[in-house]
């Protein structure tokens, strides 16, 4: 068609491919910070091999003994959800793969087989949910005393991993045939284990309490923060995600503790001084500005290299990659992600929560805006080439935009309940130390700094102090949450399903 004819021309005299010495490869973009990010490094083809440049930045100086994936390969063994991993996953870390055979981690579907397939799941997940929910035995539960039992190697080995300093879990894609395939299918099949061993920990916390070792129950949930908050720091926002769910486990098995462990104020003040030390959180903004980004400018070109062109539109079912790649001016493709990810990482940077989602519905209203018009573009054959491969560009940039872009609000969102949970266990220790040495709950938060609390921290929604109500029984703790509106204590974690975060003690 001319349309192609001329659009190839075009590029052929534009140069489509930029060779920096004879004997390097030739890149097939304009290598910059606005195009292609990186500078390499470069596959034979020309490509920017994104996974390697991922990697390189993700490992930095971790080493084999201060990475805390290196001990959960060691306690999920080599086929963590059924699958091989691939020998270039251990060589980035630097170990040899776990034997086929070991004390591994007994997974949850394979132990609760008959439970889960019953004709009452529904009564065995109730009881399940209350075994976190206070202190039992092995009459309350035989087959989860049998899993505990079956999985006291693993646990061990978890526990060490959680006491590492760095997290580094390469992203490591490969076809059926073992070449290199794209970034978008690296596979991350330690994740969900990793929240199955949180699972695991604070079972064996409840179990403890039933024994009257606090500080064994303790170290355990402990353990679920430190794994929580090490996952947050992987690559994705998926093991950000799964890291946040871990550390809520941990917090309801804190609250646990304080409600049925009967500890000493010393022994809470201790654990509270631990939970203070735990390493930052993962920042969701470096999942948005490296991970995510570098997904947009892997699938970018692997689309053009593979001509997977089905996701191009009508224009351009049937032809060719060579075809593709001459009709659009992908180094603009590259530049429109490149922008919109910047934008989202400069509003994820700012100071406040408000500033934040202010410069997020910004972004949202630009990328609809981006969308409706790609949508608006009508091609005319009889149009100059130049123009036609203007209107392409732009079709197609905004389409792969829309298609690629995170829903990074709700990231954000997910982190910031996070900040929040976390504020929230800080106060509820400081409050169980307070009745440990008063046998009350105080009046006022404000009773609670020096001795069991430096300072108490604001609401991370509201921008002010966390709503504190004293009660007959206990005491309400609570954010107004997401909605930034008090719904009167109808907290997120009840079956009210309000929006308000928080603690009620004792809890329903």
């Amino acid at each position: 068609m001319p349309i192609f004819r001329s659009a190839v021309l075009l590029a052929l005299a534009a140069g489509v491919a930029f060779a920096d010495e004879p004997g390097k490869p030739v890149s097939k973009f304009k290598l910059g910070r606005d195009t292609t990010f990186v500078d390499g490094p470069l596959d034979k083809d020309g490509y920017i091999d994104y996974e390697a440049a991922l990697n390189e930045r993700l490992k930095g100086k971790i080493t084999p003994e201060s990475n805390a994936v290196v001990l959960l390969m060691q306690c999920l063994g080599p086929k963590p959800e059924g699958a091989a991993l691939h020998k270039d996953f251990y060589k980035a870390i630097g170990i040899e793969a776990p034997a086929d055979v070991g004390d591994y981690l007994v997974q949850y579907n394979r132990h609760f087989v008959l439970e889960m397939q019953s004709r009452d799941p529904r009564g065995f997940f109730d009881m399940e949910a209350k075994l976190k929910l206070r202190p039992w035995t092995k009459d309350d539960s035989p087959k989860h005393a049998e899993w505990l039992k079956l999985n006291q190697k693993p646990l061990e080995i978890a526990v060490e991993a959680s006491k590492r300093k760095d997290y580094y879990f390469p992203q490591i894609s490969r076809t059926r045939g073992g070449e290199r395939g794209a970034l978008l299918g690296a596979l991350l099949p330690t994740v969900q284990k990793c929240r199955e061993l949180a699972l695991l920990l604070s079972f064996r916390a409840t179990w403890h309490l039933s024994a009257g070792k606090i500080d064994d129950a303790f170290a355990d949930v402990l353990a679920i923060h430190r794994l929580g908050r090490l996952l947050t720091r992987g690559a994705s926002s998926i093991e950000l995600l799964v890291g946040i769910s871990m550390e809520s486990i941990a917090h309801q098995a804190d609250l646990t503790l304080l409600e049925h462990g009967r500890p000493t104020a010393k022994q809470i003040l201790t654990y509270q001084a631990e939970l203070e030390k735990l390493q930052p959180r993962g920042c969701v903004a470096d999942k948005i500005g490296f991970f995510e980004r570098f997904l947009y400018l892997d699938s970018v070109q692997y689309f053009l290299r593979t001509g997977i062109n089905d996701l191009l539109g009508g224009e351009f079912r049937g032809r060719t990659p060579e075809q593709i790649a001459g009709a659009l001016d992908w180094n603009a493709v590259l530049s429109m992600g490149n922008h919109h990810y910047d934008r989202m990482v400069e509003a994820l940077r700012k100071p406040t929560r408000g500033e934040r989602l202010q410069a997020s519905v910004a972004i949202d209203l630009e990328l609809g805006k981006l969308q409706k018009d790609a949508k608006n573009v009508k091609i005319d054959p009889k149009d100059p080439p130049a123009k036609i491969r203007s209107e392409l560009t732009q079709k197609i940039g905004a389409m792969y935009v829309a298609l690629l872009m995170p829903a990074f609000q709700k990231v954000n969102d997910a982190a910031d309940r996070a900040g929040q949970i976390h504020r929230n266990g800080l106060l509820a220790t400081a409050l169980g130390a307070h009745f440990a040495d008063h046998k009350k709950y105080p009046d006022t938060l404000a009773e609670l700094v020096q001795k069991y609390l430096a300072k108490i921290p604001e609401d991370v929604f509201g921008a002010k102090a966390m709503i504190y109500k004293s009660t007959a029984e206990g005491y309400l703790l609570y954010s107004v949450g997401v909605n930034g509106i008090d719904d009167g204590g109808q907290l997120i974690s009840e079956d009210s399903r309000g929006d308000d975060i928080g603690v009620r003690m004792p809890r329903k």
